[in-house]
């Protein structure tokens, strides 16, 4: 009981950070895209303007510069960062002790030119590796964020009728490959009558309500149970094959702690009003709750039938 509020809690914390993340995930984004293109001009720019020195000056090394501008820029995707800084570092090194104490026919421009070219476009090929890096994980945050979201209600927090019907159906197909009547899945939806009225008189409050229910229902109901909120004030419950006396503890409990709840507009409380519809699927009545969508249909014609209990 303890992890599943401990978890509730850490899905309504990352639920109220959704908008922040989001709009931080579009900066980053957005960053990202000029780090890289920044990144990517600047080593044109420079491969020209090289490459374009190199053919100008007493000796043409434009092939060999060609080479270590390939050397290095491959180098920087191919290559860890620390492997790639100590390569770096030391081929300067290496190159420079040659070029400076070797017996080498070069003028000092492009002595300089060979020495440099292999780390400088090391460095630019891990900016534009990191670039990339940190694009691609904009947008997988971005894309796990819509995906939430798209999954799980943002008032509630609870899943919604998508991922209730997924549920069914693979609970259908345990009650079918069992083959047993003992097998089952007990199914209860709460409904907050005129819930509608009451959004357009205070849409604030109104989410406030539909919070409490649902931290309600995660606090008072079973660990074992699966909680849905399907649309406008409608909240379904998919519970493992209970005893009636169990059952019938449950409803007390959901409608005591229900009876409590009230609707606050200026400065006037409002008492609110639930209907209750409960189905049992077995394997004996299978087939006339075979979808999602029959079981539903069932539930709102026992909605519009029943007594709506007022707490006074």
């Amino acid at each position: 009981m303890f992890t599943i509020i401990e978890n509730n809690y850490r899905i309504n914390s990352c639920i109220l950070t959704v908008k922040n993340v989001i709009q931080g995930v579009k900066m980053e984004r957005k960053s990202s895209f000029f780090r890289i293109e920044f990144a990517v001009i600047l080593l044109v720019i420079s491969i020209i303007i090289l490459l374009d020195i190199t053919q100008k000056i007493t000796i043409d090394i434009s092939i060999p510069v060609s080479c270590l501008i390939f050397l290095g820029f491959l180098s920087s995707f191919i290559l860890p960062n620390l492997i790639l800084t100590w390569l770096a570092i030391f081929g300067t090194i290496a190159v420079a002790f040659v070029m400076l104490f070797g017996v080498v026919y070069l003028p000092v421009v492009e002595r300089i030119i060979l020495i440099f070219t292999f780390p400088l476009y090391c460095w630019l090929g891990a900016i534009i590796k990191y670039a990339i890096g940190m694009r691609g994980s904009a947008l997988s945050d971005r894309s796990n964020i819509i995906t939430y979201t798209q999954h799980v209600n943002s008032i509630t927090k609870l899943k919604n009728s998508a991922n209730a019907s997924r549920y069914y159906k693979k609970y259908l197909n345990f009650i079918k490959d069992s083959a047993s009547d003992s097998v089952g899945i007990d199914v209860t939806c709460i409904q907050w009558a005129h819930s509608e009225q009451f959004r357009q008189l205070n849409p604030a409050e109104y989410r406030k309500v539909l919070r409490t229910v649902a931290d309600d229902l995660k606090k008072y109901r079973l660990p074992d149970e699966s909680l849905y909120y399907l649309k406008q004030g409608v909240f379904l419950i998919f519970s493992p094959q209970e005893s009636s006396e169990l059952r019938k503890e449950l409803q007390v409990t959901t409608e005591r702690f229900l009876e409590q709840i009230k609707f606050n507009n200026q400065d006037v409380s409002h008492d609110l009003q639930f209907k209750f519809s409960y189905v049992n699927v077995n394997f004996a009545n299978l087939k006339k709750f075979a979808t999602f969508e029959e079981l539903e249909k069932k539930l709102v014609r026992q909605l519009e039938t029943d007594i709506i209990v007022e707490y006074q």
